[in-house]
């Protein structure tokens, strides 16, 4: 089954209109021996987030990903202390009274707001087959773009793609394939010096 860019946009658009809300964002764990070795030089921000912990302040930093002509700007998070509390233990997966804490878990932090003066037509109906690399850009995209908040969403669009023949695109994202893709061209932003 062939699809076109025109019904790409359309079913981005679906998405978008379905799954995105105002409140929180979406995460994905880095897994842990990547986490060590991606970030094994990186400087970090001590922050509050209320998602982690409304009692301890959390490490993170911003990188900018480059994807379809633009700059996105995700973050990063990692426990700066322990917190028996279940925010924390939930939002690092460390499992009750952090049975599986480690101060390098890391997780991915994507977008909490899209950008509504991007336009997904100028993004999605550019020239070129609608292949692999062309759906899984439309995929990090949706997730990059901050334009939903659940990760049905990106499974449904995965799948959608999967349909059309375009089966490398199944499981892409619960795979790691999206994240392993965002760090092979995400730069880091250097933390902002305070006089």
């Amino acid at each position: 089954m062939n699809i076109t860019k025109a019904e790409v946009v359309a079913k981005f658009k679906e998405l978008h209109n379905s799954y995105y809300s105002t409140q929180g964002y979406m995460i994905s764990n880095v897994p842990d021996e990547v986490s060590e070795k991606m970030f094994a030089n990186a400087v970090w921000n001590e922050t509050y987030n209320k998602y982690a912990s409304q009692h301890v302040k959390i490490r993170s930093l911003n990188v900018t990903v480059p994807l379809l002509g633009h700059e996105f700007i995700m973050q990063f998070d990692r426990p700066l202390v322990m917190d028996h509390r279940w925010e924390f233990e939930n939002y690092f997966g460390f499992g009750g009274h952090c049975k599986y804490h480690t101060m390098n878990r890391t997780i991915a932090h994507f977008p909490s707001k899209f950008n509504a003066d991007m336009s997904i037509d100028d993004l999605l109906l550019s020239e070129g087959p609608v292949d692999e690399e062309y759906a899984k850009e439309a995929i990090m995209l949706l997730v990059l773009g901050g334009y939903v908040k659940y990760w049905t969403a990106v499974s449904e669009f995965e799948a959608w793609f999967g349909k059309a023949g375009l089966t490398e695109c199944i499981h892409y994202t619960e795979s790691k394939g999206l994240l392993t893709r965002i760090f092979e061209i995400m730069q880091f932003i250097e933390k902002e010096k305070v006089d």
